[in-house]
């Protein structure tokens, strides 16, 4: 019996009356509602009846909160993202997976929200879209499991997703339901909500899509699959597979740019500032902006300066601090070249390289930093024949007289003629301390004369200068002292009787020369062979008279000097115990290569340039047997002995010319 004080429990309107289930999304049940009760969702609103706890609970929709308390809880929650959270839900479409809906009739959270587009339980998209007629769903249909042609959803077929979009998936319905994130390898969920992590996908997916549009935030009909997947398939491979995915965009949309001059807001129109005054500049979106900073640094090849007032004055700090990419003309600064070598090495690959142009014409040259060490390296055991002059205390023209002559493994940059010669910095600093514990004067004595005073008042040719060096190199000649104010070689002070009766002895007469064709025959080499070394001024040939067809000459100083200092790689072979080929291939492997020369056409025989690393290579790699090495040796000396009596000279001694093994 019931007294009047106490107020009636509200009378249910519905007659059928089920509950919802945890999984289940707001708009999905009470559509099942209405279908059980023969109605459709507008009846539902109109006698009022709402997904939040006190309308179900006045309609005998739930169970009494001791009975089922986390349903209780899982509702309020659902229905508080509603009102909090309009924005997050996909009002517009429904969308399905077919699997799930024919395992349980009931229509999930995850499938109402936004960019909600794959089914992680069975690796596929969702659908939107009958395949029978052809219609997209919507929530005024008349069946829940049916599209308005009668075709039922659970028997349309999917198409499986990728494994990132499956994963963002299993992400956001962790996070609906409030669950701790399995997934904890690419991007930090962590305390996102759904919300946070729509804006982060709208970011990614359509504001660094390199194809978006003035507006990219801006998107027509998101909640269509059409839309939605390009945008949160883009967003979840950077998410999952953070932040390389991410520097990877980031990288297209730069190199989208052209060769004009990047700025940070010509190649990301608004998306950089989005991370400090727009959607994601809260602290939940510090992961987006420390990866933007660490591409900047590493990555970023246009301009930045440092009065930029979009960026923090730290982050800014630490940018410049850390950046990889700086100007060209502070590379050639650090290198110590000019900057039509710095271009070259960035047109031969050897250094990664970015030019753009303003509006006006203006050129902008950026390097990577991180390869500048490499390429110091590469450089650092050459110098250039300016640096060598002054090093050696000569002038232009004599120092291109003699550059071949003095230092034979000088070359032209990558070999090519009108580049700098690169000089091995070794061969300079040897030459130039000779003589660097004699004593040092301000003065010459009568007696006495500098080398600087030779070069300037004597006239003497590159073959003298390059003798008379050699000679002192080999302690023929005797320096008494150093001039003080001058460098290098010049500085030298000789006896003045020795220095001129060392030149009167010098012999210029047929004796001390050697026609090519002989050449060819002491080197044991085709006379094609001798021709390509002289032309190419690996051994300095003199024409013979100014008349054509009279030939050529060779010293044999230059012979002994050439021998000294090269060897063939038939030599080579022998010492090794393989044949030529396999010799050059394994020198090769060892980045030690042949002779080049200034002309397209090749030597037909390789020569190779003595050096540690080659004499390394040979101790290593030489046999007992050197029987075949011994007879080129003693064919060698023979052709000597023979040319040497045949011009009226009596024969040397044959150790003279004779190279022992190192």
């Amino acid at each position: 019996m019931h007294d009047g004080t106490t107020p009636l429990p509200p009378v249910p309107t519905l007659l059928i009356r089920p509950h919802p289930s945890r999984s289940e999304g707001p708009t999905g049940y009470l559509f099942r509602l209405a279908e059980a009760n023969f109605m459709n969702l507008r009846d539902l609103e109109e006698i009022g009846i709402a997904f939040n706890p006190e309308a179900l609970l006045q309609q005998q929709l739930l169970p009494h909160p001791q009975l089922y308390q986390e349903l209780h809880q899982q509702v309020g929650y659902v229905a508080q993202l509603q009102q909090e959270h309009p924005g997050i839900w996909n009002r517009q479409h429904a969308r399905f997976c077919p699997y799930c809906l024919g395992e349980d009739p009931r229509w999930r959270l995850g499938w109402e929200v936004l960019h909600f587009d794959a089914c992680h339980k069975h690796g596929v998209w969702l659908i939107d879209q009958c395949s029978s007629c052809g219609e997209h769903l919507t929530w005024q249909r008349d069946n829940l499991l049916r599209c308005n042609c009668g075709a039922d959803l659970r028997q349309e077929i999917p198409e499986d997703a990728p494994p990132a979009s499956i994963l963002l998936g299993e992400v956001l319905e962790q996070i609906l339901h409030r669950q701790d994130i399995r997934y904890q390898q690419g991007y930090p969920f962590n305390e996102m909500t759904v919300a946070q992590v729509q804006s982060l996908l709208r970011y990614l997916g359509a504001y660094l899509d390199p194809a978006a549009g003035l507006k990219p935030l801006k998107i027509a009909d998101a909640g269509s699959m059409a839309v939605s997947w390009a945008i949160s398939s883009l967003a979840a491979e950077m998410l999952v597979f953070w932040p390389e995915k991410f520097h990877q965009t980031l990288d297209v949309l730069q190199n989208t740019g052209g060769k004009h001059r990047m700025s940070l807001k010509a190649v990301f129109k608004d998306a950089y500032q989005y991370l400090f005054k727009g959607g994601l500049r809260g602290g939940i979106y510090e992961p987006v902006r420390y990866a933007f900073f660490q591409w900047m640094a590493h990555d970023w090849k246009g301009s930045l300066a440092k009065r930029n007032q979009r960026l923090p004055n730290s982050i800014l700090e630490d940018i410049f601090e850390n950046v990889q990419w700086i100007t060209g003309k502070a590379a050639a600064e650090r290198l110590g070249i000019s900057m039509a070598r710095l271009r070259y090495l960035i047109r031969s690959g050897q250094l990664d390289g970015q030019e753009s142009f303003s509006t006006r014409g203006r050129h902008f040259l950026m390097v990577r930093k991180d390869q500048l060490a490499q390429v110091e390296e590469d450089l650092a055991g050459e110098i250039t024949m300016t640096k060598a002059m002054e090093i050696l205390g000569l002038g232009k023209v004599r120092m291109r007289r003699i550059l071949k002559l003095l230092f034979p493994s000088a070359r032209r940059v990558n070999d090519q003629q009108h580049l700098p010669w690169c000089i091995s910095s070794t061969e300079v600093y040897q030459l130039a301390e000779l003589g660097e514990e004699l004593p040092r004067t301000y003065s010459v004595d009568d007696d006495e004369v500098s080398l600087a005073d030779v070069l300037h008042y004597w006239q003497w040719n590159a073959d003298e200068i390059v003798s008379l060096v050699e000679e002192v190199k080999a302690g023929t000649l005797v320096l008494t002292k150093t001039l003080i104010g001058k460098a290098g070689i010049s500085r030298w002070v000789f006896k003045r009787k020795d220095l001129i009766q060392w030149r009167a002895t010098m012999q210029t007469d047929r004796v001390n020369w050697i026609t090519i064709p002989e050449l060819a025959e002491v080197l044991g080499v085709k006379q094609q062979v001798a021709y390509w070394l002289t032309q190419n001024e690996y051994i300095p040939a003199q024409k013979i008279g100014n008349q054509k067809h009279q030939g050529s000459r060779v010293r044999k100083v230059d012979v002994d000097r050439f021998l000294r200092q090269h060897i063939f790689g038939t030599e080579i072979a022998d010492r090794i115990g393989r044949s030529p080929r396999k010799a050059m291939l394994m020198l090769k492997a060892v980045s030690i290569y042949p002779l080049r020369g200034t002309s397209i056409e090749a030597c037909r025989q390789l020569v190779y340039t003595r050096s540690e690393a080659l004499d390394q290579f040979i101790d290593k790699h030489s046999v007992g047997d050197l029987t075949k090495w011994h007879d080129t040796v003693k064919r060698r000396d023979k052709a000597w002995q023979r040319i040497i009596y045949e011009n009226g000279t009596p024969v040397p001694d044959p150790s003279h010319f004779q190279l022992e093994p190192r």
